[in-house]
């Protein structure tokens, strides 16, 4: 009987070189695809995930989705792959669907946050980026509000970004100040590659005062701009959630 299946997956992309399938080095997609196929060596695997995660990015909530011919229930397969699955790989949930699912196509909203740290932390080497400088906090909140609203990012990506456009919708936007750690928190309909890390790169530059809020909003607004980005570190980024439609929740 064919099953249609939507996995939530965590991982530690310390040591992963991101989410998609490598022909030489470790990734998420190839660890689950090729345990996959240990379990159903008839069958043709295919894992979709949500959308792609860099080197060194995490994740808490990535989502992808799988159809197999088994008569395992979710529960099975989710502890049959956690039990061949490395450390740095969770299994969170695992749940039926219909065939109309699609961890990518189906999703209306990703949630990404950024951990920034003011104080040197050997617990927190993997997860978060040590900033040195004074940051001021007004200064990057202005930037995030200006980071709302639907804008062309094309400033905010990897040049050879392979998108017909570059617009996305960005529907929250904000830093949390929690004294030692900060936190930014965005979510949007659609991200594209670095967009995230380039952003937090760049407002921390105004927020130690090297640019200017009026030049960060000029950039947000694809106008010229004398600015450069900055990219910060993959390893303060984390996949927190990915949000579908009613049908594949």
């Amino acid at each position: 009987m064919l099953k249609h299946f939507k996995l939530i997956i965590e991982y530690d992309g310390t040591d992963l070189h991101g989410w998609q399938v490598q022909s030489s080095d470790r990734t998420v997609q190839g660890d689950l695809e090729r345990i996959l196929r240990m379990m159903f060596p008839d069958e043709i695997i295919s894992l979709t995930g949500s959308g792609r995660t860099d080197s060194g990015v995490h994740a808490i909530g990535q989502v992808a989705s799988l159809s197999l011919y088994t008569k395992l229930d979710p529960a099975d397969l989710k502890n049959a792959l956690n039990a061949n699955l490395k450390d740095d790989i969770r299994i969170r949930d695992c749940s039926l669907t219909d065939g109309k699912f699609h961890a990518r196509y189906s999703a209306i909203r990703r949630t990404y946050s950024y951990h920034i740290v003011r104080e040197y932390s050997v617990f927190t080497r993997r997860s978060a980026w040590w900033v040195k400088y004074p940051l001021d906090m007004q200064a990057l909140q202005a930037c995030a509000e200006v980071v709302r609203g639907q804008h062309d990012f094309n400033k905010f990506c990897k040049a050879t970004a392979e998108v017909k456009n570059k617009i996305c919708h960005v529907t929250q936007s904000y830093w949390t100040d929690e004294g030692k750690h900060l936190h930014y928190t965005i979510s949007a309909d659609r991200f594209l590659q670095h967009m995230v890390r380039y952003l937090v790169g760049t407002m921390i530059e105004v927020g130690r005062g090297r640019y200017r809020n009026e030049g960060f909003a000029t950039m947000v607004n694809s106008a010229g701009s004398e600015m450069s980005v900055v990219r910060a570190p993959a390893r303060g980024l984390t996949l927190q959630k990915v949000e579908y439609t009613s049908g594949g929740a």
